[in-house]
């Protein structure tokens, strides 16, 4: 029954003519190929829109088992964003990582020691949680993919208001002062959301236009 409907519900869309036996050319036939046209376009833009959601989950992907390995992205690709090539001489390394978390915690005050490691340790936490967060979308558009057009709507919608989300935060890392404040943003990190705003909005306009065909 959900294919029959499928099927009807794309019929619908498509507003495709019966075969109607007439010569090439003619106004039908015209008009079909241009509806057919127009929805491998709709397609195109779908999962043009789902692939751009799939890059987190790529980026981040090992920090779901081990958060401290975000090391790999400040060493390899934020300094590019400086602009510059990555130099080794420069990378730090996970016993550089714990000693920096553990130089915070020292810094905390003595009667606070407990709250300073629930910090750190929710900070950590979270970082993988975000991870598996970014890999049940990769997920999810995997299979939107692989579903018919239709199918794609609510997908699409959960993934607007995730790139809204995603480029006001990353404005506001640029610059612009509002939805929060980063009390420690870097050059780096503010070039991040330069660019990155960039690639969110046009996130945002790809996955509203595939959304908004089945309104």
């Amino acid at each position: 029954m959900p294919s029959a409907l499928n099927s009807e519900h794309t019929t619908r869309h498509l507003n495709l003519q019966p075969e109607v036996s007439c010569c090439p050319g003619s106004t039908i036939e015209v008009e079909t190929t241009i509806r057919k046209t127009n929805h491998m376009n709709e397609i195109t833009i779908s999962t043009l829109a789902l692939a751009l959601c799939m890059v987190p989950a790529i980026v981040h992907a090992p920090e779901v088992l081990h958060p401290m390995t975000v090391r790999w992205l400040v060493n390899w690709v934020l300094s590019l964003f400086e602009p510059a090539l990555p130099q080794k001489s420069k990378f730090i390394t996970n016993d550089e990582q714990i000693k920096m978390l553990d130089a915070a915690l020292e810094a905390a005050p003595k009667d606070k020691k407990t709250a300073a490691e629930d910090y750190i340790f929710i900070l950590l936490f979270e970082q993988r949680q975000d991870s598996l967060a970014l890999w049940a979308v990769f997920a999810g558009a995997i299979y939107g993919m692989m579903s018919p057009l239709a199918d794609r709507n609510i997908l699409h919608l959960m993934l607007l208001v995730m790139s809204v989300l995603f480029l006001l935060v990353n404005a506001n890392q640029a610059g612009i002062p509002f939805f929060g404040k980063h009390p420690k943003v870097s050059h780096n990190g503010r070039n991040v959301g330069i660019v990155f705003s960039i690639f969110w909005l046009t996130s945002s306009i790809l996955n509203w236009l595939a959304f908004s065909y089945y309104l």
